[in-house]
């Protein structure tokens, strides 16, 4: 056997969690425009991949100059919007071994380390400008409590993912079917856990974006703030 070198797992087509503030006439439920989305990044034009860890969000975080063209007919409604994925750390990646076996040589990957966390994509993101002062700071913190859900979810992808990656093993014929089946159970995971996390977004929205709700939105915030400090443990592990 021999040991083909250990490779950095690169971004491979994330797709994106769009989230919105949309203040309207309290309904039963909230109008698809309004609703968590998850989007493919070749489907989001001028997409760029450039964004930041959990931290807390400024007003200067949202860069895009407007919302979608499929959402620009809603642009009185819509508050905020923010672009949100679940990335693979930096440091995350595998080891690929070569691997005779009689007279056919295979080749082996497995894990060697392997965790995730919440990015925000400023260029993505979009507030409203017509927002009155007094409702900024309801904006942020709904925006804010989006991207900790996000960041939540990344860690316990982090913890579940663990034994998985430990327990890994790809045999192929070539270095490249080694690395296209690892980084394709690696999306199939995030995805999964994207779709999952949708729920949750979107059960705070129900309390929160279908009219103006602070104590609703303060307990949230309480909530995830709580969550975050309960599951630093895994930011360490990272």
């Amino acid at each position: 056997m021999s040991r083909l070198g250990k490779y950095t797992i690169r971004s491979f087509g994330y797709a994106v969690l769009m989230l919105s503030l949309t203040l309207i006439t309290p309904c039963a439920q909230l109008p698809e425009y309004a609703k968590p989305r998850i989007i493919q990044i070749d489907e989001i034009p001028n997409f760029s991949p450039t964004g930041f860890t959990y931290r807390r969000l400024t007003p200067d975080d949202f860069r895009a100059t407007s919302l979608p063209e499929n959402l620009s007919m809603h642009g009185e409604r819509i508050n905020a919007q923010s672009a949100i994925q679940i990335h693979m750390t930096a440091d995350s990646s595998f080891s690929i071994t070569r691997w005779p076996f009689f007279d056919q040589i295979n080749y082996t990957g497995s894990i060697t380390h392997l965790a995730f966390e919440a990015v925000m994509i400023p260029s993505n993101s979009w507030r409203n400008p017509k927002i009155k002062a007094e409702m900024t700071g309801y904006v942020l913190q709904h925006e804010q409590i989006h991207f900790a859900l996000t960041e939540l979810a990344a860690r316990k992808l982090t913890t579940e993912a663990q034994k998985w990656a430990s327990n890994l093993l790809v045999i192929r014929q070539t270095p490249q079917e080694v690395n296209s089946e690892i980084v394709q159970q690696i999306k199939d995971m995030i995805n999964s856990a994207m779709e999952a996390n949708q729920k949750r977004h979107e059960e705070f929205d129900k309390d929160t974006s279908l009219f103006y709700s602070p104590s609703w939105q303060a307990w949230w915030l309480e909530t995830v703030q709580e969550e975050l400090k309960q599951t630093e443990s895994v930011i360490k592990g990272r």
